[in-house]
């Protein structure tokens, strides 16, 4: 069996890595060093009416709500998902969320390669709508379809 993390980690509330994403706060919670590069694991906070539009990305990814709650579209289906709710989005399959309490927290489990993508979004201080085109620029270098 082969262990993923070489090095146990522990980050307490508030610790870890934090950054901007468009209206995300993002924690880094476990990063790809700490798993020999397999996953990442981010602490996402927002507030009511900010989320991500309907889109699609090469890559799965796992919600788990710890507070608040949020209005998710995963292909067809329509769910409002309150805190201890997981969420499981495959790759490829349209999706989109919305934050529909006041605020929301949530963790979110990502394969490594998807780092680049969040960490480029939120290096780059592109703010929608104003910076739509370097946005959609972004999106496509890292095969993100916003539909």
């Amino acid at each position: 069996m082969t262990q993923l993390l070489s090095t146990p980690k522990v980050r307490a509330a508030g610790e870890g890595d934090r950054f901007q994403m468009l209206t995300h706060t993002m924690v880094v919670k476990i990063d790809p060093d700490d798993t020999q590069n397999q996953w990442l694991m981010y602490e996402v906070s927002d507030s009511l009416g900010n989320g991500a539009p309907l889109h699609t990305h090469p890559w799965e990814e796992t919600f788990y709500l710890l507070s608040g709650e949020l209005e998710v579209t995963i292909g067809r289906r329509e769910v409002v998902a309150a805190a201890g709710t997981s969420i499981y989005f495959p790759a490829d399959v349209a999706h989109s969320f919305r934050v529909s309490s006041p605020e929301a927290k949530l963790l979110i489990i990502l394969p490594s390669f998807s780092n680049a993508f969040y960490r480029e979004v939120g290096s780059s201080g592109v703010q929608l709508p104003a910076d739509l085109e370097e946005f959609f620029a972004i999106c496509d270098r890292h095969e993100v379809r916003i539909l």
